[in-house]
């Protein structure tokens, strides 16, 4: 008897943490102290709960967050360029040029601004690999306000630039497409970006 009891108080305890796991919501808003808040409205980050990958959401506001502001991709580290830096000039591009090292609009500038204001108390931003932004990509919207589908709100409509990573015998940045059927403007060769850090 004791030992149909132990069964039943096991059942009824992994019943309850499969609800709990059930109900946890996929993602935590954060503020820019890296603090979670309960209004997910307008976050500054959102930490993915399955992945523990952290986002920088994106704003409307002419700073350094701001949707619209586009980058020409560059990454002047041998280790992880795949032998090609890119390029970096001080035409090329849309975005707050005195935030940026050498007046430059490019991703590795970008990401050294973000990792300097420490957002949501993080200094080790980054550019998303293709695999990690296209797996948000269903859950972007240009709409200003969330939805609990469409979480990444405030998206510029277009092209999104990932970390370098091989592919086959060659090494390049790739993009994609947000939010999903966009219809993406054309630039002088730059494009939007979305940082990500963590695993």
């Amino acid at each position: 008897m004791s030992d149909l009891r132990s069964r039943v108080a096991l059942g009824a305890a992994l019943l309850l943490a499969s609800a709990t796991l059930e109900a946890a919501p996929p993602y935590t808003a954060l503020d820019a102290n890296g603090h979670s808040v309960a209004d997910a409205t307008a976050p500054a980050c959102l930490r993915d709960n399955a992945s523990q990958l952290v986002w920088a959401m994106k704003r409307h506001d002419g700073g350094l967050h701001d949707r619209r502001w586009t980058y020409t991709p560059y990454d002047g580290n041998p280790a992880t360029n795949g032998g090609y830096a890119g390029y970096r000039d001080t035409t090329s591009g849309d975005c707050p040029r005195t935030r940026m090292q050498g007046g430059s609009c490019n991703t590795e500038a970008l990401v050294a601004a973000v990792n300097a204001s420490a957002l949501c108390g993080y200094t080790d931003w980054r550019l998303p690999t293709y695999t990690e932004l296209a797996a948000i990509a269903a859950h972007t919207s240009s709409a200003a306000t969330p939805t609990a589908e469409l979480v990444f709100s405030d998206i510029e409509e277009g092209w999104y630039w990932t970390a370098v990573a091989k592919v086959g015998v060659t090494s390049f940045s790739r993009v994609v497409l947000l939010p999903p059927r966009a219809r993406p403007r054309f630039y002088d060769g730059s494009y939007l970006v979305i940082v990500v850090r963590g695993p």
